[in-house]
Parts: structure tokens; sequence; C-alpha cells
């Protein structure tokens, strides 16, 4: 079912989103407020997802597999 995949498609696209920005400051690129926005946004949303699963709110199906726990993003 389509609408079961949503979850870890937005987890996902916050995943990508948040290695792309990592690698832009890693390479000394201007950090924008808009990146800043963004990566607050992903973080948010992974951390609410992540929660949902520990009370299981979710079923563990939803949760993206490359979804990277206990890590920091600067």
């Amino acid at each position: 079912m389509i609408q079961d995949n949503w979850l870890e498609d937005v987890g996902d696209l916050c995943v990508t989103t948040l290695e792309m920005l990592n690698t832009k400051v890693q390479s000394g690129s201007v950090v924008t407020n808009d990146d800043k926005l963004l990566r607050d946004i992903c973080l948010g949303y992974l951390y609410m997802l992540s929660i949902c699963n520990e009370e299981g709110l979710i079923s563990e199906t939803h949760i993206p597999l490359n979804l990277k726990k206990n890590i920091t993003i600067h």
C-alpha cells in the first residue's frame, strides 16, 4: 500500500538531505539560514519518527533502515 511507505520515504529524504548539508559543511561552503532551517526540519522529523517508534505508535517496518541513531550533525 502506497500510504504505508510515506513515512519511510520522508525519512529517506531527510537522511539524504542531512548528508548533503553535512558534505556542504565539511567542504567549507557557506551555510545559509535556509540550510540551517532545512537541517532543523529534517532533524525534527527524524526525532519525531524515532520517538513514535520507541512508543510503539508506528510499525518497525516504517522506519528507514538507513536511519542512524546517536549521530551528531553540526
